[in-house]
């Protein structure tokens, strides 16, 4: 009876292993969302939180707050409006904070920006608040820079800083202030152009998005690097402990197929085997859901605009090693939600059911059989 019991709880454990390995990457993606149903055009930034997923609107805005305004849209899970909000200028980055649930949208990323925050709730929005020293308002210009995304990250508040001129301009930096900010926003520098890869002031990347990862990194891209733009070079920066003493960085350039890749936007690390993908095709003015399964959670899935697609690319090498969807209308924003993965006992029982089916079969085959 031991052995008997060993052996059929050997083979749950066998059973339960096969149902949980990772089969080849699929994708099935259908239309979550229009800008022409909200008077909106050019979605960019995607960013999922309590039930809701937000997306930014450009509207052919001007990046340095010249002109125009965005549409921010908040959504249920299942596409349907749940509200609008209108905010002066460009929201190039827009983002949930998990730490506090209100949504942060930054405006004017190559000049005069600014910070705004939306309570989900109340729907009220809070701002435009503006940032002191070492940041800087000048005519738009050369000179002229910007906060482009954000990312909430152990407690703190991380901006990406657009427009560096010199290798030793600042390119990543941590917001004082904090998740619940008020009055001037003031900054602290922790990552510089040079460390991204960037040698000379004539390759200056073009700083974007921020993202952080189930591991506890930050990942910073360059949207136009690439073959034919400023720096030559497409890749998303690896950034271990950020701010800390023990700091790490770890850029990855992005090939496809031999060649470097240009137009890197959002790269999200799923930290999970399945969900489902938001995808922001900007020049279709749609938004796309995909649901997505046998993944690692470790590689990484990559907005690429210069390929049209949506990409898994392997996270230390930089080789494009599976397209999840191509033929895209440029795609850009993106955000992830992980579904729930199958506990240990839920897999056991799994395995029990297979082996209890195993064992009928067996029995009827016995009761069938002819005599000797």
């Amino acid at each position: 009876m031991t052995f008997r019991i060993k052996a059929l709880s050997t083979t749950a454990l066998f059973l339960a292993t096969i149902a949980s390995a990772h089969a080849d990457p699929t994708a099935v993606s259908s239309l979550f969302a229009s800008g022409g149903a909200v008077g909106g055009t050019q979605p960019d930034s995607v960013s999922i939180g309590d039930g809701s997923v937000w997306i930014e609107y450009g509207n052919g805005a001007d990046s340095t707050g010249v002109g125009g305004s965005s549409t921010i849209v908040q959504y249920s899970l299942g596409g349907a409006v749940q509200h609008t909000y209108t905010i002066s200028g460009l929201v190039d980055g827009l983002k949930f904070n998990p730490v506090t649930g209100m949504v942060w949208a930054l405006q004017n990323n190559d000049a005069n920006a600014t910070l705004s925050i939306i309570n989900p709730t109340t729907h009220a929005v809070t701002g435009p608040l503006t940032y002191g020293p070492p940041y800087q308002y000048t005519t738009p210009g050369p000179l002229a820079r910007g906060y482009d995304d954000v990312a909430f990250l152990g407690g703190k508040v991380y901006l990406s800083y657009t427009n560096p001129v010199n290798p030793t301009d600042p390119v990543l930096q941590v917001l004082n202030n904090g998740n619940n900010p008020s009055g001037t926003l003031s900054t602290a520098s922790i990552l510089t152009a040079e460390q991204t890869g960037t040698t000379s002031a004539t390759n200056e990347p073009d700083i974007d998005s921020l993202k952080s990862t189930p591991s506890g990194e930050l990942v910073l891209t360059t949207e136009g690097d690439g073959p034919g733009c400023c720096d030559p070079v497409g890749e998303f920066t690896l950034i271990a402990h950020p701010g800390a003493a023990n700091q790490t960085v770890t850029n990855v350039p992005v090939t496809s197929a031999g060649q470097n890749v240009q137009g890197i936007d959002d790269v999200i690390f799923p930290g999970a085997t399945s969900g489902w993908l938001y995808v922001a095709e900007t020049d279709s003015n749609t938004i796309d859901k995909v649901w997505l399964t046998g993944l690692d959670p470790n590689t990484p899935i990559v907005a690429i605009g210069g390929l049209n697609e949506v990409a898994l690319v392997n996270p230390t090498t930089g080789d494009v090693e599976s397209p999840l969807l191509s033929g895209l209308g440029s795609p850009h924003g993106m955000d992830f939600l992980a579904a729930p993965e199958p506990s240990t006992w839920a897999m056991m029982l799994l395995g029990f059911a297979g082996l209890g089916f195993m064992g009928y079969r067996a029995a009827a085959k016995r009761q069938t059989a002819p005599a000797a």
